[in-house]
């Protein structure tokens, strides 16, 4: 399934005119998620590009985009997007998960926090494991859940709660993770000592440790991570 993914990106990024493409803004305003479809062509699956900066309420907005697609079709989604809560981009992921529905960061496009969890929801739809793959050109980044702090004095219980309030979303992403299958190493580039306004790009190696293949684009060869997925 992977290897006909790589031949389907290879196919449309390859050609000199782009599928007519379908688009759907998902709400006004600077921030949004859009939604289009690039590739429609076999009648047996559909593949959407999705980009922009997630606000609230996409993750509905998603899911009923998706409930358009006839059934009959396979969808892939194409994720090239960043910004918003991790509490939407896990909702995507689990709803990827659920509807099996690949998920691939394509050529030279940036999947940023806290696009890497819808990520990791990928699944194939024939066999039901999960199907995540990023493009050797890539990028995918991560950004801290450590609190950005103001030069003031802070109280104890201001602490406590800054505490309380990291590690509750660190257990929160931690669950996720278990509940898509995927790998729970994940989790360490989100506990890193990174500001919440700063961004951790990781290499295609470093991307192989926590379960997503890699596809090089030179030659369309798929390079699986070492473990075995669920």
């Amino acid at each position: 399934m992977l290897k006909r993914m790589a031949e389907a990106g290879r196919g449309f990024f390859g050609r000199s005119a782009l599928v007519a493409a379908i688009s759907a803004v998902l709400c006004t305003g600077t921030h949004a998620i859009e939604l289009k479809v690039v590739d429609d062509s076999d009648g047996k699956s559909i593949t959407v590009l999705m980009t922009g900066q997630m606000a609230v309420g996409d993750a509905l907005r998603v899911r009923s985009f998706v409930g358009g697609v006839p059934q009959s079709k396979t969808i892939t989604m194409q994720l090239a997007f960043s910004g918003g809560y991790r509490s939407d981009a896990m909702s995507i992921g689990r709803f990827f998960n659920q509807t099996r529905i690949r998920t691939v960061i394509p050529p030279k496009m940036r999947c940023t926090s806290p696009c890497p969890l819808a990520l990791v929801g990928g699944r194939d739809p024939a066999t039901g494991k999960s199907s995540y793959v990023k493009y050797s050109s890539a990028a995918l980044g991560f950004s801290g859940v450590k609190p950005n702090f103001e030069e003031k004095d802070y109280t104890v219980n201001d602490l406590n709660e800054a505490v309380a309030n990291t590690q509750r979303d660190i257990l929160q992403i931690a669950d996720f993770l278990r509940d898509v299958g995927a790998d729970i190493n994940l989790l360490r580039y989100y506990q890193s000592v990174l500001r919440q306004n700063e961004v951790q790009y990781i290499t295609n190696e470093q991307a192989l440790d926590i379960g997503i293949a890699v596809i090089l684009e030179e030659t369309g060869q798929i390079v699986e991570p070492s473990k075995s997925r669920q």
